[in-house]
């Protein structure tokens, strides 16, 4: 229980490092692009999402998905755009409470997933806009995916200036 908190703070103390200066269209396309790299670099086969304001901007399923990774995709971010926290946070916390989302919370199973994969995008001064999200890997592979290249982002926009 105490190893899992830690985790659930470690996940909540990522997400306000994680924050965009700016995240438009131009920065979703970056970002789905650089995850698809990184994927077929690191041999892995997943399903790729980025959202702004609900809105998927980028999509890609790689070689080795099939049509349940689009459907866990859409179920975490949905999970995503009701908790105001990742997926990944969500999935810890139903185990520290050893609880399931639908029950605890009255949703549908069928529409949400406390399963790692889906960080918001939180842009500075207006908070959550959108989500990445990939699906294939065992969930804090996923998490670790997407965290990965949204830090290098954001570092390459501090960088350059944006912020």
């Amino acid at each position: 229980m105490e190893e899992l908190q830690k985790e659930i703070e470690r996940i909540r103390r990522e997400q306000e490092e994680l924050v965009f200066a700016v995240f438009d269209e131009e920065t979703a396309w970056e970002t789905g692009k650089r995850l698809r790299q990184t994927a077929l670099e690191k041999g892995y086969a997943v399903a790729i999402s980025v959202t702004l304001n609900r809105r998927r901007l980028f999509a890609c399923a790689m070689a080795g998905t099939t049509p349940i990774n689009d459907e866990w995709i859409r179920r975490k971010e949905n999970t995503v755009y009701k908790f105001f926290k990742s997926s990944y946070e969500m999935s810890l916390y139903m185990k520290l409470k050893g609880d399931s989302i639908g029950p605890r919370y009255g949703l549908e199973d069928r529409l949400y997933a406390a399963a790692g994969g889906a960080v918001p995008v939180c842009v500075k001064g207006a908070g959550i806009v959108g989500t990445v999200t990939v699906s294939g890997l065992a969930e804090h592979e996923d998490h670790a995916l997407v965290v990965s290249v949204l830090r290098e982002m954001i570092a390459e926009e501090t960088a350059g200036g944006r912020d």
